[in-house]
């Protein structure tokens, strides 16, 4: 039963907004340059100034051959070194094998050989029977 007097309306949500207010961006901040991070004046020099060489022209160099070429020691240098003990000779060459050793070595080269390509046509032989299709 209606009430009387009295509009009945449904309740109904307001539309949510598309899209959320955007934010205010911050000003970007200009990047620092390598120079930019410097100080502004430049540091005073570590050590002992400099000579201007206009200042002492009348000046002559000391000569040459009192003046050490290198410089001087602090402490005593390492004992000499001792010369190598001499070794033993290397032993003489044994020369070219002689016939019989030639033939033998011929005989075990191609044994090697020969179980070498036993076993790799053992394994393809294998590999081709794997392929065939079995019934």
């Amino acid at each position: 039963m209606p009430r009387q007097g009295r509009a009945v309306e449904a309740y109904t949500r307001t539309a949510m907004a598309e899209k959320a207010p955007k934010r205010k961006a911050k000003p970007k901040r200009e990047p620092q340059s390598v120079l930019g991070t410097l100080p502004a004046s430049r540091p005073e020099r570590l050590g002992r100034p400099r000579q201007r060489a206009d200042s002492s022209p009348t000046r002559q160099a000391a000569p040459a051959a009192a003046e050490p070429a290198g410089p001087q020691a602090v402490r005593p240098a390492s004992p000499p070194l001792r010369a190598a003990h001499p070794c033993e000779p290397p032993p003489k060459p044994i020369g070219a094998p002689t016939g019989t050793e030639l033939v033998t070595t011929t005989i075990r080269a191609a044994g090697e050989l020969a179980q070498i390509s036993l076993t790799v046509g053992g394994r393809v032989l294998k590999r081709t029977l794997d392929r065939i299709p079995r019934p």
